[in-house]
């Protein structure tokens, strides 16, 4: 990262890294998948887990600060795809970001519009072949919009070919386009904590038990202490750990002060050379594991005549006590000359073909769209509208004939421009829970919403909020005007698929006269309300409420469930649905579908519906970009408050933020008369249980969804072969739990 970043200094105006934190790896499924992902945590769980002292990430965190320039950070697609307006060319490169153990898209830079300035230095697959099918798709389709693009080992480029027809140019990694005296110069490394006197340096990021005879064997023949960069927790606690933590400037320190290395890591081959410490190398994977990354390995070796570093069964310790650098240090320099001129080509060709970005093609607001219809709102010329796209989602489409392309869409659009309130700057977290029993039974969680409404309808204000209309099979957004105190009902619980907003963000842009307004939706859908109103000048005069939101499922999903749920249990095709009814339970969440002739209940563990939609595995594209997760542009959100403060709750509570004063004063409102329990708790608890956060899609989404399609699939069957995981984990879980109840 910073090797690149100061590589690129001299060839630019200005460099920025983007400040870009990658999420847990994907889902992935099937058999041997599921087996290996079993497997994984058991090694890692016998090895203690992974060392990550906070000392260690402060050190990581001053480094960064004090060497690179970042970018606002990015959380989001949209955030990233904003980015389009500042940079004339984007670079992506270094450590495994092609990996396909821990596929992250965006490190394939598809939320840059223009091709043309697409630039892959040096990025490493870590794996001579990709196993899965949709994961060969999604790389060819994304690596073939590259301009300039370079890998860095053969195996990586003969994989780029074999998918795209492309030739990659294999080139260094990063860190070896700088010296070892430059690394000692741009690391400072001259000022950090040092070992006295000679040593053999030891960082594995395997199994450090499988080269234990070697290493003994070199301090037996040297004499010399061994020491240890700790990667799990084992290995901080078995003794030799290097005596201070390790941040980058210690890690390249400890390197070039080293009398011998020893490693599995390919970084730990790379800053040995570069500072011309002899080495040992050994390899972390059998050869016959199908997901082996030995190849990166091979292939560093290999381009610098260094082959004969690699231990092989033990070895020949008196082999390994010197290195002559000689060969390897002169192909080094003819490498390191190769790629420079290869990224200065790159980073050259990009600013000469500078072209404007409006290049005649159809117009696009966004490419990460929430479906909620503020632009079809706000639309002049009616050219938007709201559709079902491919994947059973609400999407917008614009009529080309009729679209001017006056811009006021973008303006509108959730997904762009974000500037709501991050949630860390609320101004207080209540929990609030309703002294009405009726009320209760009938709310997801504690009532807030219905009593925010009814206290809404006494004032006389417009009421806006989302039903569920069986006559269609669908969820949409309808208006209760001021007196329908009795209609607030159809408002209430919880209804988990996408909402139609677009007609009730019109009747919300179109009024003429000042409305006063209680709109309540997911954050997206309050997001576009915010904005639509602020440019009508009538955003005070309304109280958003946006909802706690993990995420909506496609069309397809809830279409093919009622289909089978009529088929195996004669539900009707158009059934009435309580998606959360708290007949066992607030916790345990019950489905209700019922027909006119029989009605279907399931709790959420026994429900193939809940089984992919808890698990977000066939969500909308938008929900894993949602930019609202630690951003609100409502006065309040609300949602369930989980955790141990309410562990023993049976009835329900809702988590209540107040963003804003109009906010406060709301909540304020509820308490008053008996109406509810309201109790105000320290923030932190918001980001302690709601797990605000993005995560990846499952790299088999469009696989699943596919499925979905197919008339001839089984719902129940999909559940097999995609949530066995998460279904076994979470008997596993439970398991756990009543052990520990038993043992109390």
């Amino acid at each position: 990262m910073s090797a690149l970043y100061h590589t690129l200094q001299p060839l630019c105006d200005e460099v920025k890294l983007i400040d870009y934190i990658p999420k847990k790896a994907p889902e992935i499924a099937g058999g041997k998948a599921f087996w290996k992902k079993v497997i994984r945590r058991v090694k890692r769980t016998l090895m203690g887990g992974f060392y990550h002292p906070l000392e260690r990430e402060t050190l990581y965190e001053k480094y960064i600060a004090d060497r690179v320039t970042l970018t606002e950070p990015c959380r989001s697609y949209s955030e990233l795809y904003a980015l389009n307006e500042q940079f004339d060319a984007f670079v992506c490169g270094s450590d495994q970001i092609w990996s396909p153990f821990s596929y992250d898209e965006k490190y394939f830079l598809p939320f840059v519009k223009d091709s043309g300035k697409l630039i892959a230095y040096a990025p490493s697959m870590g794996s001579r072949s990709v196993q899965s099918d949709v994961l060969q798709e999604k790389i060819r389709r994304n690596a073939s919009r590259f301009r300039y693009l370079s890998v860095r080992e053969k195996q990586g480029a003969e994989t780029i070919e074999r998918l795209t027809g492309r030739q990659a140019k294999v080139v260094l990694d990063p860190t070896m386009l700088l010296s070892g005296e430059e690394w000692t110069a741009f690391a400072a490394v001259e000022h950090t904590k040092k070992i006295d006197g000679e040593y053999i340096l030891c960082y594995f990021l395997g199994d450090e038990k499988k080269y234990a005879s070697s290493v003994r064997a070199l301090k037996k023949r040297t004499g010399l202490p061994v020491y240890t960069i700790p990667v799990t927790n084992r290995q901080h606690k078995n003794g030799g750990a290097v005596p201070f933590e390790v941040g980058p400037s210690e890690f390249v320190s400890l390197i070039k002060n080293a009398k011998y290395v020893c490693t599995d890591s390919f970084h730990g081959m790379v800053f040995a050379i570069n500072f011309g410490v002899p080495f040992l190398a050994f390899k972390r994977f059998s050869d016959h594991d199908a997901d082996s990354q030995n190849s990166r390995v091979y292939n560093l070796l290999e381009s610098l005549r260094l082959s004969d570093r690699l231990v092989e069964g033990g070895g020949n310790i008196e082999r390994f006590l010197s290195c002559d650098y000689a060969e390897a240090n002169g192909l080094l320099e003819s490498l390191r000359k190769q790629s420079k001129d290869f990224l200065t080509g790159a980073v050259e060709g990009c600013f000469a073909s500078l072209k404007s970005s409006d290049d005649g093609g159809r117009y696009e607001i966004t490419d990460v769209c929430c479906g909620c219809g503020g632009c079809a709102a706000v639309c002049p010329k009616g050219a938007i509208q709201m559709e079902r796209d491919g994947e059973g989602f609400w999407r917008y489409s614009i009529d080309e004939s009729k679209c001017v392309r006056c811009g006021l869409c973008k303006k509108v659009c959730p997904m762009l421009a974000v500037t709501a309130n991050r949630l860390h700057n609320a101004r207080a977290l209540y929990c609030v829970k309703s002294t009405d029993k009726a009320v209760l039974e009938n709310s997801s969680s504690g009532g807030a919403a219905y009593e925010l409404g009814k206290q809404a309808a006494l004032e006389g204000k417009s009421i806006g909020g989302c039903v569920y209309n069986p006559s269609k099979n669908t969820a949409e957004h309808i208006f209760l005007q001021s007196g329908e105190e009795r209609e607030l009902r159809r408002l209430q619980g919880s209804k988990y698929i996408q909402s139609y907003s677009a007609d009730a963000l019109k009747e919300i842009y179109v009024a003429d006269e000042r409305q006063k307004l209680v709109f309540f939706g997911t954050p997206c859908q309050v997001a576009a309300v915010d904005k639509l109103l602020s440019r009508k000048g009538k955003r005070e005069e309304a109280l958003l409420v946006d909802l706690i939101c993990h995420g909506v499922p496609s069309d397809l999903l809830w279409q093919k469930y009622l289909r089978e749920l009529d088929k195996k249990h004669g539900t009707g095709a158009h059934p009435n649905v309580n998606f959360r009814s708290k007949e066992n339970g607030w916790k345990n969440r019950t489905i209700v579908v019922k027909g006119e002739k029989h009605t279907y209940k399931k709790t959420q563990g026994k429900d193939d519906f809940y089984a992919f939609f808890r698990r977000g595995f066939c969500h909308m594209g938008a929900c894993f970009e949602c930019p609202y997760r630690e951003r609100s542009a409502a006065d309040i959100r609300l949602g369930d408050y989980w955790g141990e403060r309410f562990e023993d709750e049976k009835q329900g509570v809702s988590m209540v933020v107040a963003n804003t004063a109009l906010g406060e004063l709301a909540i304020a409102a509820l308490s008053k008369d008996g109406q509810c329990n309201v109790q105000r708790f320290e923030l932190k608890e918001y980001w302690e249980e709601q797990a605000p956060y993005n995560h990846q899609p499952p790299q088999f989404r469009e696989e699943l969804l596919r499925a979905l399609k197919d008339d001839g699939s089984n719902l129940h069957a999909l559940r097999k072969k995609y949530c066995k995981y998460e279904d076994w984990s979470e008997w596993a879980r439970g398991a756990y739990r009543k052990i520990k109840r038993l043992k109390k």
